[in-house]
């Protein structure tokens, strides 16, 4: 069942499974708890309680706002844990849930056991900040053009070899338009403008950090450099493109299991 915490001015929608140790898992941008982690729920729920928050513009998570804020979106997963009267946890964060990952263990070093960041990124460079403003605008203007542009940049060429023609692709575009976050576009500007590098040094929890080697939105040379702004952080690799949930999900858990169990 859902469940809701007041952050500010948003009620922020969250759910939670399982027993054990807790575990937060955090969404990208674009995305939800339901699309991005259902399969690593289903896989890891026996061995950890896993709060899965929708930040805002996500799920039931409405925030009229017209700029998301990264400490906004750190403050509303961290209450979502803290509402459970849990206070320390594991934390996994994809793509901009790495990057809220990161400030989250940097900002909450006591309460943080581990974090492991996929695919995310220190600073928004030129290029970076260019295509989430492709992003924002296709998104604003064609919800199936940007579906399409996104499974397009999103997976590695390998994923293709599962289609046999386009009108394939365009359906599943179609699909995958049915999922996008109604604050997708305010989300994406938020990734146009991240700078988390002065909070890096402030990580002290056990750091795992996974690239993605076909990674066409967050190049995997950014996803080293995160690596290599942590002290004493761990850098695997999955062969994949950046949608790995969809593409290299099984490996994804793997990575994530192996490491948890390490650390626990």
């Amino acid at each position: 069942m859902e469940r809701q915490v007041r952050v500010g001015p948003v009620d922020v929608a969250y759910a939670v499974e399982g027993n054990g140790p807790a575990l937060l898992l955090i969404h990208g941008t674009g995305g939800s708890y339901e699309t991005n982690w259902s399969e690593m729920v289903g896989a890891l729920s026996s061995q950890y309680t896993i709060i899965t928050p929708n930040y805002s513009g996500s799920g039931n998570t409405v925030d009229h706002r017209e700029k998301f804020e990264l400490d906004d979106l750190v403050e509303q997963n961290v209450q979502a844990v803290l509402n459970e009267g849990i206070e320390q946890f594991h934390v996994v964060g994809y793509s901009l849930g790495a990057v809220i990952a990161a400030a989250i263990a940097a900002k909450y070093p006591d309460r943080v056991k581990s974090a492991s960041l996929i695919a995310g990124w220190a600073e928004s460079d030129l290029a970076t900040a260019y295509q989430f403003d492709l992003w924002q605008k296709l998104f604003k203007t064609d919800r199936t053009l940007f579906a399409q542009f996104v499974i397009h940049t999103g997976f590695s060429q390998a994923f293709y070899r599962h289609f046999q023609n386009t009108e394939q692709l365009q359906q599943l575009a179609k699909e995958f338009t049915t999922t996008l976050a109604e604050g997708t576009d305010r989300q994406s500007e938020l990734d146009s403008r991240i700078h988390i590098r002065p909070l890096l040094s402030s990580i002290t929890a056990p750091t795992l950090v996974i690239g993605l080697t076909h990674d066409r939105m967050v190049p995997v040379e950014h996803t080293k450099e995160l690596a290599s702004l942590i002290k004493g952080a761990i850098y695997r690799e999955i062969n994949s493109g950046h949608l790995v949930p969809l593409e290299q999900g099984e490996t994804l858990i793997g990575e994530i299991t192996h490491f948890l169990s390490t650390v626990s």
